[in-house]
């Protein structure tokens, strides 16, 4: 990509997100997105989100970090609980999902505590 035009891009974007009223924290998740995408580590993103949990949600217990983790566990329970009714998985796998559905719950009771 044109260094040019990603900086431009990436002004823009800064911009916009500040204008918005967006937190500083989802600002920089942001941010770390278009970095990755443009420098080729797809992980960029997924290691500084996990950094940032780590520090501002589990340490500092930063509201916005908390909440959106607690909406991504939600996420990912829900689609735990549809792959739980689907017919085609074996009993081995139903196993497996099972769990992973009691572990979520775990990880919502742990975040709705940290939040209170």
């Amino acid at each position: 990509m044109n260094e040019k035009f990603f900086g431009e891009e990436f002004r823009i974007k800064l911009t916009d997100l500040i204008n918005t009223g967006k937190p500083p924290l989802e600002i920089v998740l942001e941010l770390a997105k278009a970095i990755g995408q443009v420098s080729g580590e797809d992980s960029y993103y997924q290691t500084t989100r996990e950094q940032i949990f780590a520090v501002y949600g589990l340490a500092l217990h930063d509201k916005f970090i908390l909440e959106h983790e607690l909406f991504n566990v939600k996420a990912r329970l829900d689609k735990l609980y549809l792959a739980y009714e689907n017919p085609e998985f074996t009993d081995e796998e139903h196993t497996r999902i099972g769990y992973a559905i009691q572990r979520h719950k775990k990880e919502l009771d742990r975040l709705q505590r940290l939040l209170t």
